[in-house]
């Protein structure tokens, strides 16, 4: 329908930096400078349902929005949020989009965080991991939507490069089995079993959350603003771990990461907290 031309995202999100996609992000770090910016585009806030109620129309035409938030401070949505993101959407006959680069293909211990939820959308999104680190990313979607879609109406230059998806074909075989996705679930309790016991003894962090092997620490009041301090201190005892954002620390590591290796990383990462709190 031609009034249907709105499109709904939530804040902290991060879906790129192509010109839409900084946009539909929303955060003005990554925007600043690149205007004329699309309109559009309305930004509620994650996890509120009643926001969203009150932002969706019969003019919406498409939702977009990560199941777990990375750039945002790893935080995974709730399942009522994105249950009620569905029914709201097959109502208004608006598109539901998961943006599930960070947390897809495996990370989140399911092949996809989507079918952890079992909420299913019309378009995801991926990308990184599905390449095993070779450079690819995929959109997929229902063979309703797929109908829409003429050859050549959309495309990019160098998609569908065909050893990028011999490669992606090589690594989905890995991540898809039932025996790795099962290692993650198993590999996040170890990871959080840890961090508590970390935890316990410098009171360094407000929240431990995340899915599978996309862990988010959320620094406590004393430590607000300073996630980045700790990337240094890990990387002075030989471990490298990301932030998202001042007051979170992200951990992403191997899906396959051996048991002992997960305890070797805590174990430093001990050492670098001791340092910074001497």
């Amino acid at each position: 329908a031609p009034d249907k031309r709105e499109i709904i995202a939530f804040t902290q999100s991060f879906h790129g930096r192509t010109l839409f996609t900084v946009t539909v992000g929303g955060q003005p770090k990554y925007t600043e400078g690149f205007e004329p910016l699309p309109t559009g585009i309305t930004h509620v806030p994650f996890n509120d349902l009643a926001a969203f109620t009150a932002a969706i129309s019969d003019r919406t035409c498409a939702v977009i929005v990560e199941p777990v938030q990375g750039e945002g401070g790893v935080t995974p949505a709730t399942p009522e949020f994105l249950q009620g993101l569905r029914e709201l959407c097959t109502r208004h006959q608006a598109l539901l989009i998961f943006d599930e680069v960070q947390c897809g293909n495996g990370r989140s211990g399911h092949l996809y965080a989507y079918m952890g939820y079992g909420v299913t959308p019309d378009i995801l999104t991926t990308a990184k991991g599905l390449g095993g680190g070779f450079p690819i990313s995929a959109m997929l979607t229902t063979a309703a939507m797929a109908a829409s879609l003429n050859v050549g109406s959309h495309g990019t230059t160098y998609g569908g490069n065909p050893l990028g998806c011999a490669v992606a074909g090589a690594a989905l075989d890995l991540f898809s089995d039932l025996e790795v996705l099962a290692g993650v679930r198993h590999k996040h309790e170890v990871f959080i079993t840890g961090l508590h016991r970390i935890n316990e003894q410098f009171g360094i962090f407000r929240e431990l959350r995340g899915m599978g092997l996309l862990l988010g620490c959320e620094l406590a009041k004393a430590w607000r603003g300073r996630s980045r301090e700790f990337i240094k201190a890990a990387l002075d005892e030989g471990l490298l771990i990301l932030v998202a954002g001042p007051d979170v620390i992200r951990l992403a590591p191997s899906l396959v990461i051996p048991d002992d290796l997960i305890e070797e990383g805590l174990n430093r990462f001990e050492r670098a907290v001791a340092s910074l709190l001497a």
